[in-house]
């Protein structure tokens, strides 16, 4: 197999492993339940609020976490249990390559990305499309910010993904590798080595905000694509007597998301090749 059809045939092999797996049904399902109860209280709550275009700033903000942190776990649980099962092996008994097994495993990060960011999306624009007065709207009801804050939430699933494909393909057992991923994106990174990297090298702390599930937040947040929204936020915490932090610039975290993403493939690839079944 060559080129596109090759591409093609990998494609519908992992759908179709995916689709037969309950559990990634279970975790879509659980995670859409989430967010529609998430969206339910404001929607009943805010009749004038909860529409179009406003609601852009709830569908892409800090709680964009869980999509993540959903969907990087359901890829954990599509891909470590291809090595307990033995279906892997299986695979290349029947005339996959290891390469062709692995770039095919690898086509789960955007198919389970786009599953569950389009669920993370598709509910609360439901919900605001009945409240939106089309008539009275004014500008872009989906302005190009959306976009491009749909792309930064695609990558930093992407690289916070790529870490727990690389432990799925390390580890090859599913609990281990959850239990090591959640370590390193709680308490290591999140805690610990800043906690130590503060300490002993207070002058040296600014690369913190590119490790991979760190380098996330900047790209959740609607307001770092969208100058209006953060005019607002900022309005906001400013009438609350704050002082507003100044906008991030995201193009930085989105190329350290894409070389995040590259190289923990990259690695991930060469472990598994170097590796029997």
């Amino acid at each position: 197999m060559k080129g596109a059809r090759a591409f093609g045939v990998l494609l519908r092999n992992e759908w179709f492993k995916a689709r037969k797996r309950l559990a990634f049904w279970i975790a879509l399902g659980f995670y859409a339940l989430f967010t529609l109860m998430n969206h339910a209280q404001p929607f009943l709550e805010r009749s004038e609020g909860f529409r179009l275009p406003d609601i852009w700033t709830d569908v892409f903000g800090d709680e964009s976490t869980m999509v993540v942190i959903f969907a990087a776990l359901t890829l954990v649980l599509l891909s470590a249990t291809e090595f307990g099962w033995r279906t892997a092996r299986q695979n290349v008994i029947d005339g996959l390559s290891k390469s062709q097994w692995f770039w095919g495993k690898s086509l789960l990060l955007p198919v389970v990305g786009l599953a569950f960011i389009g669920v993370h999306v598709s509910i609360p624009t439901v919900l605001a499309l009945i409240r939106t007065d089309f008539g009275a709207a004014e500008g872009s009801l989906v302005p190009l910010s959306v976009f491009q804050a749909a792309g930064g939430l695609g990558l930093a699933f992407l690289s916070v993904a790529a870490l727990a494909f690389l432990l799925s393909l390390v580890i090859r057992r599913t609990g281990a590798a959850l239990a090591v991923w959640f370590l390193w994106i709680g308490p290591i990174e999140s805690g610990m080595l800043p906690a130590l990297v503060r300490r002993f090298l207070p002058d040296y702390t600014g690369w913190l905000d590119y490790l991979p599930f760190s380098n996330t937040f900047p790209l959740l947040e609607f307001r770092n694509y969208d100058a209006a929204a953060y005019e607002r936020y900022a309005a906001a915490v400013e009438a609350a007597g704050r002082t507003p932090p100044p906008a991030v610039d995201p193009a930085w975290h989105l190329i350290t998301a894409a070389a995040w993403t590259t190289l923990l493939v990259g690695i991930a690839y060469i472990s598994f090749r170097r590796r029997d079944l």
